[in-house]
């Protein structure tokens, strides 16, 4: 199941297609000469450049819609680590509240890796949710141990690879996600955010805060850091757009007020398509790179 974009929200909506203009004649010559000496003199001067790829913007901006809410928040921080290198917190409570105010009052809540439970009292005090639910690992309960008796609304704990999340797959579908401070921490993109669409109803909406590469294409950064060895990505904004539409979350705003000129990046996405089967991680709208076996057999 899936609804297209309305032709008027599109017209209407700022598109984010990251300053490129559609003009010709003298100008385009003279950057594309510019483009091109730039390229060339690079690797002399021990740097690397290169010409990005537009080969997906067309189709991206007809069948998701991208906006910019210049809604104030209120977290202007240029590291996120806080009490020493102690913590570290992505959004602050008094963004959180700038961006969901009391939108959510009573519903049902899932957050992410809750870790030091500073937005879970939050959204347990100022949203009253239906239940809230909290998938983390279990090396960290004893850190959940700290805050979960403040608690007052109905919650519990699914602890576990939220990649296969079998604990919330059996529970009714959230309406809001929280998925803040997670993904650049994984290589699994397309599982994380197809699982998190699976367990939202549809409608239902995902905040989710992530570093971000500042590259224009459609690209991520993979990272092995000596200090841990963990393996990482980092995607651009384009390949976030692009896991977003091809996982089910078509309708994506971006806080522009967010921690402006950091390498962070807030987005609230809308659930506007369901997964394709339980073996997929996309929705109908991505072709599947072979048709299926009981298909070719009948052919």
């Amino acid at each position: 199941m899936h609804r297209r974009p309305d032709a008027r929200a599109i017209a209407d909506r700022r598109v984010w297609n990251h300053g490129r203009v559609a003009d010709g004649g003298p100008k385009r010559i003279l950057r594309g000469a510019g483009r091109r000496l730039v390229i060339k003199a690079a690797p002399h001067l021990g740097l690397t450049a290169y010409d990005p790829t537009w080969d997906f913007p067309v189709d991206l901006d007809r069948l998701a819609e991208f906006s910019s809410s210049n809604i104030p928040v209120q977290d202007s921080r240029a590291t996120t680590v806080e009490d020493g290198g102690v913590r570290d917190l992505t959004i602050t409570v008094d963004g959180l509240a700038n961006v969901i105010g009391d939108r959510f009052k009573g519903a049902r809540v899932l957050e992410v890796g809750p870790k030091y439970g500073i937005h879970s009292l939050w959204l347990d005090e100022h949203l009253g949710p239906s239940e809230i639910v909290f998938s983390d690992f279990a090396s960290d309960r004893h850190l959940h141990d700290q805050w979960e008796g403040k608690l007052r609304s109905p919650h519990r704990f699914v602890y576990g690879d939220l990649r296969a999340a079998e604990g919330l797959a059996e529970l009714e579908p959230f309406d809001l996600t929280m998925f803040l401070g997670v993904l650049y921490h994984s290589v699994y993109h397309l599982p994380l955010l197809s699982m998190l669409n699976r367990v939202t109803r549809f409608g239902g909406t995902m905040l989710l805060e992530t570093t971000y590469d500042h590259r224009p294409d459609a690209s991520v950064r993979l990272r092995w850091p000596e200090k841990n060895l963990k393996a990482k990505a980092v995607p651009t904004v384009s390949a976030l757009r692009l896991m977003l539409a091809w996982t089910g979350w078509r309708r994506v705003t971006r806080y522009a007020d967010y921690r402006p000129g950091s390498s962070e990046l807030l987005l609230e996405c809308e659930k506007t398509d369901e997964i394709a089967g339980e073996a997929s991680d996309f929705t109908e709208l991505v072709a599947p790179q072979r048709p299926p076996v009981d298909l070719l057999e009948r052919s």
